[in-house]
């Protein structure tokens, strides 16, 4: 088996799609730079082809309505072989002319259909668990989501917020959204540990008084209130750090 190594990009796996098919027939897997060593297998790294990336994206069309889509947000999952299932997912509707989505129990399709579904689910999670400090005339906020969801997420806070510069740091894949009146982008946050957000400015102390002061502590129920708010996103929630609602 040969593993065709890419950079970790949405460009580069597109790029690693199109050698696949270029040489089917041929044993192959597709990888991204920062997994496991493959072992004995014969690794080749594929390059960023700009082109090619384009063409296969654009053949993700005819597999049906949102495809391309799902297969980016199942893709953003970075569930373990989503890289192969992907793959397969498209091998099945160009080699049978069809949606793909139709074989809803076929390994690669379920995979795909199941990455994209809690990808989805996170990302409107995130759209509103996302609490923003003032730093400096700049709004930011830090977030773990289990996905690699600001792309997600990018048009929707840019859209509400584009009159004003905001940062979103996913803390986990030390990256950050920014956006800024002229559009958003996507930057690395390097090495090094991430300076602390405040938390205990005007705006923050008004947020947690207004939970505290609408707190009924005759109907407290802590597994509905997990429900909808799962305790992993709590961290980062200003209602619930210093003095906001009981938990």
């Amino acid at each position: 088996m040969t593993v065709l190594r890419y950079d970790g990009t949405w460009e580069g796996f597109l790029s690693a799609v199109f050698e696949a098919f270029r040489r089917s027939g041929e044993d192959l897997t597709i990888t991204r730079a920062d997994a496991e060593p493959a072992g004995l297998f014969a690794i080749e790294d594929v390059p960023v082809n700009e082109k090619r990336a384009l063409r296969v994206e654009r053949g993700m069309d005819k597999l049906g309505p949102g495809a391309a889509e799902a297969l980016y947000t199942a893709w953003l999952s970075e569930f373990e072989g989503i890289d192969d299932a992907i793959l397969g997912y498209m091998r099945i509707g160009f080699e049978e002319n069809i949606d793909p989505s139709i074989h809803a129990l076929h390994p690669d399709v379920a995979l795909v259909r199941k990455a994209a579904r809690g990808v989805g689910w996170e990302a409107q999670r995130m759209r509103q668990f996302v609490r923003f400090v003032d730093v400096e005339g700049i709004f930011v906020a830090d977030i773990e989501p289990l996905y690699d969801i600001l792309t997600l997420i990018a048009g929707h806070f840019h859209g509400r917020f584009n009159d004003q510069r905001l940062i979103i740091r996913d803390v986990r894949r030390r990256r950050a959204l920014v956006s800024e009146t002229s559009g958003w982008h996507i930057a690395e946050l390097g090495g090094g540990p991430l300076p602390p957000l405040p938390g205990d400015g005007v705006y923050e102390n008004l947020w947690r008084g207004y939970f505290k002061a609408i707190a009924n502590m005759a109907r407290k129920n802590p597994k509905l209130q997990q429900q909808f708010i799962p305790l992993r996103y709590r961290a980062h929630l200003t209602e619930f750090q210093g003095e906001g609602p009981p938990q």
